[in-house]
């Protein structure tokens, strides 16, 4: 078994472990639960293992105002606000371009 293979195994192992007996994470704004992962902070970041979408961290409101001890919470992303445009849209705005107006060569 190459190096890859068993690199691969061992990551499918860890994740299966995380999502099975991980922590329980819950969306604080919807209480929505988003799944089990370990959360390691590790280098002065959080490392989330086993979840299967984007979180992002977002810190909990205090009944007492502490510098030292902060609360964190998980939540998704917001929805974008602005449309997708795809290559295609790209690709026929700059044929567009291309073909529209005098040409200033001499």
């Amino acid at each position: 078994m190459n190096r890859k293979a068993l690199r691969r195994v061992a990551r499918d192992a860890v994740v299966r472990l995380a999502r099975t007996i991980g922590m329980q994470i819950r969306d604080p704004a919807s209480g929505e639960t988003l799944g089990r992962a370990f959360v390691i902070p590790w280098r002065g970041k959080l490392h989330i293992v086993g979840l299967d979408r984007p979180v992002r961290a977002v810190f909990l409101p205090q009944k007492r105002l502490t510098y030292w001890k902060q609360e964190l919470g998980f939540t998704t992303h917001p929805p974008l606000d602005f449309p997708n445009e795809g290559s295609s849209a790209r690709a026929s705005e700059t044929r567009k371009d291309r073909s529209s107006g005098p040409s200033d060569q001499r």
